[in-house]
């Protein structure tokens, strides 16, 4: 997962930093705003980093067009959750949505 070092970077902490922050119970959204980042710019940068690669890998395996794009979808929502929320909100939705594995 590309979000905690994206995160990290526009931070100016190390991936080990902002993973005790988050395991304190702030969020990446809490943390971009005391830090005076903008948490709009955090979440799209950490849904960039993700989405490119989850798509060239879906294309590789021959996923059509639609799967792409639901997928997608889906990841952007469980990214936002993880900036927003926390991990333990946005695995629930790993659990209910179709980002089940098969």
């Amino acid at each position: 997962m590309y979000a905690i070092p994206t995160a990290a970077d526009i931070l100016g902490v190390t991936p080990a930093a902002l993973e005790t922050a988050l395991a304190r119970g702030e969020t990446i959204r809490s943390l971009a705003i005391a830090c005076g980042q903008d948490p709009e710019r955090m979440t799209e940068a950490i849904i960039d980093a993700e989405t490119a690669d989850v798509v060239t890998l879906a294309r590789i395996a021959g996923f059509g067009a639609d799967a792409i794009a639901e997928f997608a979808r889906e990841l952007r929502a469980y990214l936002v959750a993880f900036v927003t929320d926390g991990a333990h909100v946005a695995d629930r939705l790993f659990e209910t949505r179709t980002l089940q594995p098969v």
